[in-house]
């Protein structure tokens, strides 16, 4: 539970950097604060949605005490959920020297970029795809570029280099990898089991500590809005311009996060992700993982909830059918 003092401002780091912000909007989302306040531009808007990919970022979190970095749409993605992660922008990758990332280079080598635009885009998912699978295969390859648009090149250029990554370099010398530890201990050390309130009236967010802090607010704020994935709410924001506050954000909340099977019933928790879910229900349920694997690209299934999608009732959900 919470202590009696809530904390007033949201911490993560930002590629090298530590930050902590006082001042945040519920309805701010990564992309703008990246583009207008930290002047990273690589990280581009596109369609605003979560659909293009030229947005895509990493985040870093501790998941069962494990870092996981996963790809993500900061289009869509606000900034009151990001306490006690990593974000990584295209900006922080860096070869040896002064030599491009190994990404970087392949996209280089092997003509995958026109007019450049969705290019940040794909070096980031392919770098997300390169960390875990160092040599993927095409299928994986396609899988992992499903969120990602471009109308220049044709993505075959960008298959061929994402086959060619691990000839430039080797992923387990790469900084994500090297500095794996030091980030993980930063992030475990930020988790405080404080409440975070910043903001008052129709600018006010809240991130509780656990499922039973989240009750406490909910008896206070029963009108709240609820944000966990952010794959729906975010749109919302940027295309139906609607007031989220108070918005309580509760990605990554103890108590909501755990998938289990005993006895053959499995029990997801409500902010669970596609992506964690994926391997026991498409086990135990193939037709499941075949229906995953089409749900948006991996930013969306690695930001959206099973929870979340069937309780906003939309009818065109994926997953209550």
């Amino acid at each position: 539970m919470a202590g009696l003092k809530p904390r007033n401002e949201i911490r993560f780091i930002l590629n090298g950097e530590h930050v902590a912000l006082t001042r945040v909007a519920p309805e701010q989302t990564l992309l703008d604060w990246l583009r207008l306040e930290r002047t990273l531009r690589g990280t581009k808007e596109g369609c605003a949605e979560g659909d293009c990919g030229a947005c895509t970022v990493l985040i870093g979190r501790l998941s069962a005490g494990r870092l996981v970095y996963e790809s993500v749409n900061a289009c869509i993605r606000f900034l009151g959920s990001l306490d006690g992660t990593h974000v990584v922008t295209v900006e922080h990758l860096r070869g040896d020297g002064d030599r491009l990332h190994p990404v970087q280079q392949a996209i280089v080598d092997f003509h995958g970029s026109q007019c450049g635009f969705c290019t940040p885009g794909f070096v980031m998912s392919l770098y997300a795809l390169w960390m875990r699978s160092p040599e993927p295969s095409d299928a994986a390859i396609e899988k992992a570029l499903q969120g990602n648009l471009c109308r220049c090149t044709g993505y075959e250029a960008i298959v061929r280099a994402a086959r060619a990554i691990s000839s430039y370099g080797k992923a387990a010398k790469d900084p994500l990898s090297a500095e794996r530890k030091a980030i993980a201990e930063k992030l475990a050390a930020m988790k405080d089991g404080e409440r975070i309130e910043i903001g008052a009236g129709k600018q006010r967010l809240v991130v509780p500590v656990d499922a039973d802090d989240l009750a406490a607010v909910l008896d206070k704020e029963p009108g709240a809005t609820i944000v966990a994935g952010s794959t729906d709410v975010g749109l919302w924001v940027t295309k139906h311009m609607r007031e989220i506050s108070p918005a309580i954000f509760i990605g990554n909340l103890d108590g909501l996060c755990a998938i289990s099977e005993d006895k053959g019933v499995i029990s997801i928790g409500a902010g669970v992700t596609y992506t964690e879910a994926f391997s026991t229900l498409a086990k135990r349920i193939p037709a499941l993982g075949t229906l995953f694997d089409r749900i948006g690209g991996d930013q969306v299934r690695n930001m959206g909830t099973i929870g979340g999608n069937i309780a906003n009732g939309s009818p065109i959900g994926d997953t209550p059918p």
